[in-house]
């Protein structure tokens, strides 16, 4: 795992804006630094050495005669299957390491080349000959590239600071991010916080030509995943063929020059992919977890028993003893680049840190419960579903009186608006409704002016095509729908935003075999009734869970990784958080109502219910106030580095 950056184009005095992107991304890389100049580019490398410890695995990277260069930020699994046919070919490699197949590759078949790539990856790819440049990033966005166009010059990076220690970046916030940022917590890709700055998305590669009049440069999607359900698949059927795709990928995944471990939160996927590393492994296995004081969070349970099940050596970390400190939340909200709100980022990262003592690379059970039907959201369709078959009318009548039961604090008043806003409701605000953390009427009002941003209704209209029967009912058109948001919005934006955030911190590799190519492909050929039965998610996975992992286990309901903030954190912070958000510093009324997001922090500061907002929800809200305005604020500029 590592760090690239660089450009294509003209920049006085490169060298030393090349040192400092290298300062930028050290965290990635803390193993090697390189840099490779050219009149018309230049390649930026920090290296985390995991296969080929050598010298001849630094980047950046040539072929035999240094016509095609590259950074490479990943791993590529099918890299020896690769080299064979590229040694077939008469290509001569001086290493073994994965990153070198990608210019021999390129050479033989050029920008196309990214679509045999196997893995996790962020690469850039220069040829002096044509001086042309391609980015990529891999087909689920495991691994982060942002890019930086103007008319002479296009600057890369795996974090956005490092690009904003060029000149010349438009650095100027982006209204309609931070307007999608608000009702999602995380800002969907190409969109990022800075108006001269995107994000590529996952699948996706760019290429940029450098002409006598500057550089011309267009983005195309290289992969696109399909829903297409096998509907004469049997659960036994299914259950052996995902049982023998986790146990490859997860032996695939375990290829290392330094040692490996696993997070096993104590969820059924890290368990799952605990258990194949140890049937992998002659040597027991390092296994770790976090544990929470609020037992609605901890999962420490099952993450100890099966440890002792598989046998592995299992170490628990007391999130308490990690500290909700001012200095240490809004360093990891700055670390992020731009507004984040995730909060189990603190979580991932205190055990990324606890793991960074004992291994260099970890598998986690991430990436799971997109394909094969494991959030909420799966089972939800079925309600909802019930819901639109009862007239209009009656449904409004029960959501006005949810909500006048509400007021009288009878039940929580939320429960008769979610009702609400699914009455009459089309697919589009039906998903739309299930991935918003704020709802459409409450973002309207706490918006300053909605007028200046588009709608995020934009953001859930499908673009995939589903390989559904003309028949097909309303629950596998919803579930094929909820799947492509799963994976194109919220996995790539949040879960692997935040993995890769707060493992790179601390120069951890984290590797995740649920998103290994084959294994996704075939969860997505499950029709919904093999993911989803009442409110049970993930039949296949959890049938599996049932042939490999302690009863207790296989059978408890998904929790989640979230983290109680309102109780983890100190004194000092709420005092410090309410000044920041409401003092005469704050520059949240720039773009919110303070009557709207007033009572939130207080509610929250002062350990008050807030009427209309869950408790979990208020945190998160609180969190999303907090990080817009550190990034809002000119001290917390990512360009200034830690």
């Amino acid at each position: 795992m590592c760090g690239v950056a660089g450009w294509l184009g003209f920049l006085p005095d490169g060298e030393r804006y090349a040192v400092r992107m290298a300062r930028a991304l050290r965290h990635r890389g803390p193993d090697a630094e390189g840099i490779r100049s050219w009149p018309a580019a230049t390649l930026v490398h920090t290296r985390l050495s995991i296969i080929d410890l050598s010298p001849a695995g630094t980047q950046p990277m040539a072929n035999e005669d240094g016509t095609v260069w590259t950074v490479f930020n990943g791993e590529i699994y099918n890299h020896r299957e690769l080299r064979c046919h590229l040694e077939a070919r008469g290509h001569v490699f001086k290493g073994r390491s994965d990153s070198e197949v990608i210019p021999h590759l390129y050479e033989e078949e050029g920008p196309t080349c990214v679509a045999k790539l196997r893995g996790m990856f962020a690469l850039a790819i220069f040829d002096t000959r044509a001086r042309t440049l391609v980015l990529a990033r891999d087909r689920f966005g495991i691994k982060p590239l942002f890019y930086a166009p103007a008319p002479h010059r296009l600057a890369f990076a795996s974090e956005i600071r490092a690009l904003l220690q060029l000149p010349g970046i438009d650095d100027r916030p982006d209204r309609q991010a931070i307007y999608d940022f608000s009702a999602l917590l995380y800002i969907p890709a190409p969109e990022t916080f800075y108006k001269g700055i995107r994000a590529l998305e996952p699948g996706q590669m760019l290429e940029a030509q450098l002409g006598t009049h500057g550089i011309s440069w267009k983005t195309r999607t290289y992969h696109r995943w399909t829903v297409a359900p096998d509907y004469a698949m049997s659960l036994r059927e299914a259950t052996d063929r995902t049982e023998s795709l986790l146990t490859t990928a997860v032996h695939r995944q375990m290829e290392s020059d330094v040692p490996l471990g696993a997070l096993l939160s104590g969820g059924i996927d890290s368990s799952l992919v605990s258990a194949a590393a140890q049937d992998a492994s002659a040597q027991r296995i390092k296994t770790f977890n976090v544990r929470f004081p609020d037992k609605k969070f901890d999962e420490t349970w099952a993450a100890v028993e099966v440890a002792k099940h598989i046998g592995s050596l299992h170490t628990t970390l007391d999130m308490e003893s990690v500290g909700g400190t001012w200095d240490h939340i809004t360093g990891l909200l700055r670390h992020v680049g731009q507004p984040f709100a995730d909060t189990s980022l603190f979580a991932v990262h205190a055990v990324c840190r606890l793991m960074r003592q004992h291994v260099a690379v970890a598998l986690s059970g991430d990436g799971g419960d997109e394909a094969f039907g494991g959030y909420n959201t799966f089972w939800q369709l079925g309600r909802i579903a019930s819901l639109q078959r009862v007239p209009a009318p009656f449904l409004y009548g029960a959501s006005v009186g949810m909500s006048y039961l509400g007021r009288l604090g009878i039940i929580p008043g939320r429960f008769g608006k979610r009702l609400g806003e699914l009455a009459g409701a089309d697919d589009v605000a039906i998903v739309q409704n299930l991935f918003s953390w704020v709802r459409e009427e409450e973002h309207g009002r706490l918006w300053v002016d909605k007028k200046e941003a588009e709608s995020i209704r934009r953001l859930f209209e499908p673009q995939w095509d589903y390989a559904l029967p003309k028949n097909a009912s309303r629950i596998e058109r919803l579930s094929a729908h909820t799947t492509e948001m799963n994976i194109r919005l919220r996995l790539p934006n949040d879960f692997l935003c935040k993995v890769d955030t707060a493992s790179m911190k601390e120069s951890l590799e984290v590797r995740v075999p649920m998103l290994d190519e084959d294994l996704f492909d075939f969860g997505l050929s499950l029709p919904h009734a093999l993911k989803v039965r009442n409110r049970t998610c993930k039949l296949v996975l959890r049938a599996i869970a049932g042939r490999r992992l302690p009863s207790r286990v296989s059978g408890k309901p998904k929790m989640g990784f979230g983290i109680p903030v309102d109780t983890w954190v100190d004194t000092d912070f709420k005092i410090r958080l309410r000044e920041t958000l409401l003092g005469p510093a704050s520059r949240l009324s720039e773009y919110f109502e303070p009557k709207m997001y007033r009572p939130m922090v207080e509610a929250f500061c002062q350990g008050d219910v807030h009427p209309d907002i869950s408790r979990q929800g208020l945190y998160q809200r609180v969190i999303m106030l907090l990080s817009l305005q550190l990034a809002l604020s000119s001290k917390s500029h990512p360009s200034a580095l830690d």
